[in-house]
């Protein structure tokens, strides 16, 4: 009787298919991709002389059948067998992929290596077996395999893959030995001048994650002076402008303007600038990649159409949301993964259903909330829908359409609430706003997210202490939030109250986000409330050319009419209104200093 083969689970290998997908190179990509063989899917590489192909043939039905009966060693067994006789890399790949689907990372290694031995010059099982040995636990096993598989990639594939051994090798459960392999086997690669930039630039990345600051930046720096071969180097360096030390900025910029064909490190720059409130520039990075239809990156025109929203352009964004749909439907050549697109064409239908709102084009509105074909953000899409309906003087039904969304998410029933009492907010309808908020923040408790909208709604109710407690709360719990920080030092600024502790809490908040132009607002007001209004002019020039913001505009028409230079203040209450004519701040600040339009 035959023996019955069985495996042994290991809880620390990551048993999954696509774990060898990893490491794919462009030309290995489609082979990678392809089915593993079945009873009626065979290919046969190379019999030996002793086998015949109807013997592999046998062996292959055989173990598929034995798999399907739920004997997976003895399938394993038999598909291996086949692979030794044929070295056919397919049934090498299915011998692999039956182990890990069983959870035994051993077996899955001894495939990978007979794998190997049976095709020397084959860099694919290298792959494999390193990526299954960083799962294992086994980063010391690996550094043979890694020496392999870069010497028998192909010189046209080598950059890519190094970038992707810097990616790998940094999610390893020890870094530090992580580092260790990879420095010594891409010492050749640092080397030649071919290879230079994207090997440091993956020493640099495994080194980081080893909490090696000086060192990983040493490697970044030295990526930055050769010829780039990939986008990495540079791509590393904008994702580092925001890390502690930060990358060089001005050397970035450089390498930029040396590389302008390196249009995926002058978005990850855009993103950088944007997550530093830095609007303008990364406005600036976005124009000069959406004008260059050689970049063909239409999620550019995404981010762009976004920011430009964000700075309250509707018109623009309009636009670039409208292009980016337009090239996204005419474009097969995108960088961007299938489903990052399908996310993006739907943040542009809604964006664009908000603009649409807004214009009271309702009508145009809801074609475009017809167009999302996903119920990923089911929630979302309806609040949308019943804003429109709110707007049309319809909020019991919008409200109603809110609360009868299917919870399909764990997030959605909080959502939901949210996505009510934002609805509430703009009808104006302030005390049951706060009432749906408190309802959310009792399911919540911990999201500091809702305590500090729960604090603006207290001080629009008149609720001042209780709005400074909440702050006060958020800012125990994180004293870092500069926006709680900021609206605690703006609340008081504007009641005259506690000046100095003011200013200081706007100071704090601005040396958090130095670029947003809301605090730079927060700290022009309570300069002009502490008597120095020259300074607060000053600032307050400053926040305007960041934000075109009504509020702002009002702040600076009122301390230049203070100044007696009443034209100038004039011109900025006339743009306000223009911007926002029912603005609240406006109408009474005219009231309170009697002026009239």
């Amino acid at each position: 009787m035959r023996q019955r083969i069985g495996f042994r689970a290991d809880a620390r290998l990551i048993a999954s298919l696509m774990l060898p997908l990893a490491f794919a190179t462009p030309a290995v990509w489609a082979q990678l991709r392809t089915p593993s063989p079945t009873v009626q899917v065979i290919s046969v590489h190379k019999v030996h002389p002793a086998a015949s192909s109807a013997e592999i043939m046998y062996l292959v039905m055989l173990g598929e059948m034995q798999v399907k009966a739920g004997e997976a060693g003895v399938g394993y067994a038999l598909i291996l067998e086949a692979a030794r006789k044929s070295d056919d890399p397919e049934l090498f790949r299915r011998a692999v992929n039956i182990a890990l689907e069983s959870r035994s990372g051993s077996a899955a290694v001894d495939a990978a290596q007979a794998w190997a031995s049976a095709l020397p010059t084959s860099a694919e099982p290298h792959r494999v077996l390193i990526q299954m040995l960083i799962g294992m636990d086994r980063i010391e096993d690996t550094a043979g395999s890694l020496e392999k598989m870069l010497a028998l990639t192909p010189a046209s594939e080598r950059n890519e893959l190094l970038d992707l051994v810097g990616q790998v090798y940094a999610r390893a459960k020890d870094p530090a030995l992580a580092a260790t392999v990879v420095s010594a086997k891409l010492r050749p690669w640092v080397a030649d001048t071919a290879t230079a930039s994207s090997a440091h630039a993956a020493v640099a990345r495994v080194q980081f994650a080893a909490n090696m600051p000086a060192q990983s930046r040493a490697s970044l720096s030295e990526a930055l002076t050769h010829p780039p071969t990939t986008p990495a180097a540079g791509v590393l360096a904008a994702d580092w402008l925001d890390q502690a030390p930060p990358a060089n900025e001005a050397a970035l910029r450089q390498y930029i303007d040396r590389y302008p064909e390196l249009y995926l490190v002058r978005m990850a720059y855009a993103r950088y600038l944007l997550r530093a409130s830095r609007w303008q520039d990364s406005e600036v990075q976005l124009l000069r990649l959406t004008s260059s239809p050689q970049a063909n990156l239409p999620e550019a025109w995404l981010i762009l159409g976004a920011l430009q929203l964000q700075l309250d352009r509707p018109g623009e964004a309009e636009i670039s949301f409208k292009t980016f749909l337009s090239h996204s439907e005419h474009s097969t050549g995108t960088n961007a993964a299938p489903d990052t697109h399908a996310r993006g064409k739907t943040q542009a239908y809604l964006s664009l259903a908000h603009i649409a709102e807004r214009a009271q084009r309702m009508d145009e509105a809801r074609a475009w909330l017809d167009r999302v074909d996903t119920t990923d953000d089911a929630v979302r899409i309806q609040a949308l829908r019943a804003s429109l309906l709110a707007r049309e003087g319809k909020l019991q039904e919008a409200r109603a359409l809110i609360q009868a969304t299917p919870e399909r998410l764990p997030g959605d029933a909080l959502a939901k609430l949210k996505a009510e009492a934002q609805l509430l907010k703009e009808a104006a309808q302030t005390a049951d706003a706060y009432a749906v908020l408190n309802q959310a923040s009792a399911r919540a408790p911990d999201d500091l997210d809702l305590v500090y909208e729960r604090a603006m709604l207290a001080e629009k109710l008149g609720h001042t202490a209780e709005m400074e407690k909440l702050l006060r709360g958020i800012i125990q719990a994180q004293p870092d939030n500069h926006n709680a920080l900021n609206a605690l030092g703006y609340a008081l600024a504007d009641r005259n109250d506690r000046l100095p502790e003011a200013k200081a809490l706007i100071d704090k908040a601005l040396s958090l986000a130095p670029n947003d132009p809301f605090i730079t607002d927060s700290l022009g007001w309570v300069l002009f409330r502490m008597g120095n209004a020259p300074k607060a002019v000053e600032v307050l020039r400053k926040a305007f050319e960041t934000r075109q913001d009504v509020e702002i505009a009002v702040h600076l028409g009122e301390v230049l009419w203070s100044l007696g230079d009443k034209d100038a203040a004039m011109d900025f209450f006339r743009l306000a209104r223009t911007m926002q004519p029912d603005n609240e701040l406006l109408k009474s600040t005219l009231l309170r200093l009697q002026v009239k339009l």
